[in-house]
């Protein structure tokens, strides 16, 4: 995924996925409403491999990121790839992975929960404030990892009108996991990365941000149109430092995801057709540390047996549990055994009982 927990696997997706119809699970309103939920649910049979990846698939106008469809893959090893069974594609772009306990969350269009113990996958609103409280309308949304307590953590770019063609100055951003809410909300916690038009080493907005731990340090992928570009912290929180900046794809693909793989290795993978071409696959590269002898990206997942024209935009996770939604993540004050709650379906960790917000007659409470 575009995250660590504990120490990450990396992901490669194979050609040969098998084609999948597309869903008709609810009207998405990702484009006049892109916080809200991207289907109206369905079922799968709970992914099992150890390695998960987001990414889309277009088979027109890809420009337009309406014709984008949110697909979900499976791998017992990062080399050999299939599509979660039962998986209805939805419209949504720029998708990204994590697990935490037994759920698996899918942003691009609101959230996309899978519930591992019934395989039911269930489509949320996602809220991403500012420190004043209102809409961030975040871009280009991917996770980042967890912190202590077990809360999620998001990174992402301002909203295009936020950014002007002459800018001087960029800004990414980071949000943290709003205590109880399960995913679904997030308030800007600081900016992981502020750096000077003129300090890029390729010129251009840096759009799509990733982060994950390499083995030693904190990696911040952005992507400058066909490239990709690198920042380092000590911390998941950074800041990201641009002294710290290196070119990890130079014209060889953007739209970034990295991971730790078992071996020390980590993978990085993008998205790129070839100058000229009209077919764009994932592609992928080892190296020690992501950060520099990268080599060639390998095409490691083309469109063409998923009926597409494009497969774009990977987010790579393992299928862990990862750490635990602690105090401060899912218990407040006001999480109790019959307690009014808010989402069907959220859970919180009171002391060493977890709690499942149901309904119950006509309220939902704590169970």
């Amino acid at each position: 995924m575009r995250a660590r927990v504990v120490s990450l696997l990396a992901a490669a997706l194979v050609a040969a996925l098998p084609s999948v119809a597309v869903a008709q699970p609810g009207a998405p309103r990702m484009f006049t409403d892109p916080e809200a939920p991207g289907h109206g649910g369905f079922s799968v049979a709970p992914p099992t491999a150890p390695l998960l990846m987001a990414f889309h698939t277009c088979v027109s106008d890809c420009s337009t990121p309406k014709n984008h469809m949110i697909r979900l893959a499976q791998s017992p090893d990062g080399a050999s790839w299939t599509e979660v069974a039962g998986w209805q594609p939805y419209a949504g772009s720029v998708p990204d992975v994590f697990r935490r306990g037994d759920t698996v969350y899918i942003v691009g269009t609101g959230v996309s929960k899978i519930d591992l113990r019934t395989g039911r996958v269930t489509a949320h609103r996602i809220a991403t404030k500012r420190a004043d409280g209102s809409n961030a309308m975040p871009r280009d949304v991917s996770f980042a990892g967890q912190l202590d307590d077990g809360r999620l953590v998001i990174v992402y770019v301002p909203p295009m009108s936020e950014v002007s063609p002459g800018a001087s100055q960029y800004r990414v951003h980071l949000a943290v996991e709003k205590a109880g809410s399960d995913g679904t909300s997030y308030e800007w916690t600081t900016d992981a990365l502020t750096i000077d038009r003129a300090a890029l080493q390729v010129q251009g907005e840096p759009t799509d941000p990733d982060i994950f731990w390499n083995g030693s340090t904190w990696v911040l992928y952005v992507s400058v149109g066909s490239n990709v570009l690198a920042f380092t912290a000590p911390t998941l929180l950074g800041p990201y430092s641009p002294a710290t900046q290196s070119v990890v794809s130079r014209d060889q693909g953007g739209v970034p995801s990295g991971i730790l793989a078992p071996d020390g290795t980590v993978m990085s993978f993008v998205n790129f057709g070839g100058f000229g071409s009209s077919a764009v696959s994932i592609r992928r590269a080892v190296s020690a540390n992501g950060l520099s002898g990268l080599g060639a990206f390998a095409e490691v997942l083309a469109a063409g047996p998923l009926g597409a024209t494009k497969a774009e935009s990977p987010g790579v996770s393992l299928n862990t549990p990862g750490k635990a939604c602690g105090a401060g993540c899912g218990s407040t004050a006001t999480v109790r055994a019959g307690a009014a709650c808010t989402a069907s379906g959220q859970r919180a960790t009171v002391g060493k009982r977890t709690l499942t917000c149901r309904k119950v007659g006509k309220r939902l409470v704590w169970r």
